[in-house]
């Protein structure tokens, strides 16, 4: 018996064809990128419910917190366009887990969305307060021509100054040696007519009189008689109530303690405070949420229209300042910048601490306002590289 064999059972017979050595390597990495996406995405994931979860509860939160605000938005965004990349399920996986990794930061990524009312224009009505909040960086130390700062503060014909860091730092002596800079004649002569309140380092200049200036908070507790350096540590708040043509506003003039400074008092053997680096973040921590509890508590206090305003040392993303935001409104609805950054722009390039980063990725200048204040426009503004801060320039009415 002859068996037959037709032409479909001899291509049954033959072996798959082999794909060829490029594409069996193409899919091999291409299974390999989407698991480490997936890694990837899972970290950041992992960073993003821990920052959140921690930021604000626990002191050291501090370094999860220096993430620049505006990478919560964006480093998901890359990840999410990586995953078209990956192939099957992979793909899948990795973009799940990308979503999930930006819910927990989506509303502190520091994205001004009210910048993109285009209609709306801020126009500044007769009457407005002109506000101007600059953190100096303590004054311009090492600067190469001292007279540019007094130069730069009267070109912008402000009717309030509220300046930060209006100290000198002696370099090496961590946060123990501060020198004041005794001015007041200059800037009489310089404002005539205006008055002038101080707090340690914090100067509030105002055309409109000073009415009071009253103390609280942690700046109760320093002696009278403490050294302008012990003062600088807790005196970070200098509120100063000016009659505004016969309203009183209530100005919280503000520079917290920063998280963590360049110099550790702990690895300094001639400041023995802290005594590791878990006790100097523990301390920094503590400072700043009673500073920024006592202006929230003395917020709801106060019967006056208020403006707070300075160096937060707190990104948009850091819950350190969330009893602050829970009492007060932020005035960038009056922005049109889409990201507004405010530090480590090109500053005095004499000054000698300088880590050389340039590049402003984050935000800790802010202004707020609580009661019947209206806030017309807010713009971050060049310091024309006098200090490493950008400035803040607001117009506002009292209601």
């Amino acid at each position: 018996m002859t068996l037959t064999t037709t032409p479909e059972d001899t291509e049954a017979e033959l072996p798959a064809e082999t794909p060829p050595r490029w594409r069996r390597i193409a899919r091999v990495a291409r299974l390999w990128y989407g698991r480490v996406l997936i890694v990837f995405a899972a970290l950041w994931l992992a960073y993003s419910l821990v920052r959140r979860a921690t930021t604000g509860r626990w002191h050291w939160a501090t370094l999860l917190d220096a993430v620049p605000s505006i990478l919560l938005l964006v480093i998901p965004i890359l990840l999410l366009a990586a995953s078209a990349l990956a192939c099957g399920r992979r793909r899948r996986w990795a973009a799940l887990v990308v979503v999930l990794g930006l819910l927990p930061g989506i509303d502190q990524t520091g994205v001004n969305w009210h910048a993109l009312r285009f209609w709306d224009e801020h126009r500044i009505p007769p009457g407005a307060v002109h506000v101007f909040v600059w953190n100096t960086n303590v004054w311009g130390d090492n600067n190469a021509d001292p007279e540019a700062m007094y130069r730069f503060l009267v070109a912008q014909r402000a009717d309030v100054y509220m300046l930060q860091e209006s100290a000198i730092w002696v370099q090496g002596t961590a946060e123990e040696s501060y020198v004041p800079v005794e001015d007041d004649e200059k800037l009489r002569t310089l404002f005539p007519g205006y008055h002038i309140a101080r707090g340690s380092e914090l100067t509030t200049i105002s055309k409109y009189p000073i009415v009071a200036t009253p103390r609280f908070g942690p700046v109760t507790q320093v002696p009278q008689d403490a050294s302008f350096g012990q003062k600088f540590l807790r005196d970070k708040v200098l509120r100063a109530d000016i009659d505004v043509n016969g309203r009183v506003l209530s100005t919280y003039n503000v520079h917290f303690s920063v998280p963590v400074a360049k110099d550790l008092n702990y690895l300094d053997p001639r400041l023995p405070r802290d005594k590791d680096l878990d006790s100097y973040f523990r301390r920094k921590f503590d400072w700043r949420a009673a500073e920024i509890g006592a202006v929230a508590a003395d917020l709801k206090a106060n019967p006056n229209p208020s403006v707070i305003a300075g160096d937060f040392n707190a990104s948009a993303s850091a819950g350190s300042a969330d009893a602050l935001r829970a009492v007060a409104t932020d005035a960038s609805h009056a922005s049109r910048q889409l990201v507004p950054l405010t530090w480590r722009m090109p500053g005095p390039r004499e000054f000698a601490t300088d880590d050389g980063i340039r590049v402003p990725l984050w935000r800790l200048d802010w202004a707020f306002t609580r009661g019947p204040v209206t806030v017309h426009r807010l713009t971050i503004t060049s310091s024309e590289r006098l200090s490493d801060h950008a400035a803040q320039d607001m117009w506002l009415s009292v209601r």
